[in-house]
């Protein structure tokens, strides 16, 4: 294969993995089919980019194409989607957009549920509901609050077994009034054990004595 030959074959393959790559991003972007714009406000977007997956049901069905900031205080962030024409007929009225995570720290995308039968169809352009995202943040300070409350519910547990151990080493040890009344009612019944073997000894001698002896007549 002469030079010239092969210089034309690299360019066209090198042309043909161009167009490839176009139409596998135009694909992906929707640029060569048909779609229809929604938008979404939020009162914080946590990092949700121009570009960004939009699912339907989970699955991919459009782009966000645009993030307007509000243009005074007090007002929404809005969100602006190019969807696919195969969804018009599950988007309906009622449906709600959340900015949703993939995994634990993954990317945001933007997440539309199925609507109702009995709703409306949206039309292009039209402002659908949202719910506010769950931030990270949020979630890892509730965390938090969590273990801290946890770790303090033990410490409390441990101090309260403390407490009644040494409570009872005390009574044991004969001090304060509960301690004096079981140390009493301890010596009471030693003391009641050690009569006990003297007043069977007596009544073992009394039943020995002749009856003349244990009986007196004045």
């Amino acid at each position: 294969m002469s030079r010239a030959a092969r210089l034309g074959a690299f360019i066209v393959a090198t042309l043909a993995i161009l167009v490839v790559g176009i139409f596998i991003i135009g694909s992906k972007q929707y640029l060569f089919s048909s779609t229809y714009q929604l938008k979404a406000q939020f009162d914080n977007v946590v990092g949700l980019d121009a570009g960004a997956d939009v699912r339907v049901g989970g699955v991919h069905s459009g782009t966000v194409s645009s993030i307007v900031l509000p243009h005074k205080p007090g007002e929404k962030v809005t969100v602006v989607m190019d969807l696919g024409k195969s969804t018009h007929e599950i988007i309906k009225q009622d449906s709600v957009a959340t900015i949703e995570t993939e995994g634990l720290l993954g990317n945001q995308y933007l997440a539309i549920s199925f609507g109702s039968a009995g709703k409306g169809d949206v039309r292009d352009g039209d402002t659908i509901s949202s719910e506010p995202p769950l931030e990270m943040s949020d979630l890892l300070q509730k965390t938090s609050g969590l273990l801290d409350s946890s770790q303090q519910a033990i410490q409390n547990a441990t101090r309260a077994t403390a407490n009644l151990d040494s409570i009872s080493a005390k009574i044991n040890g004969g001090q304060g009034t509960a301690g004096a009344l079981v140390t009493t009612n301890s010596s009471i019944t030693t003391s009641q054990r050690r009569r006990a073997p003297c007043r069977t000894r007596w009544s073992r001698r009394k039943l020995a004595l002749p009856t003349s002896r244990r009986t007196w007549k004045p």
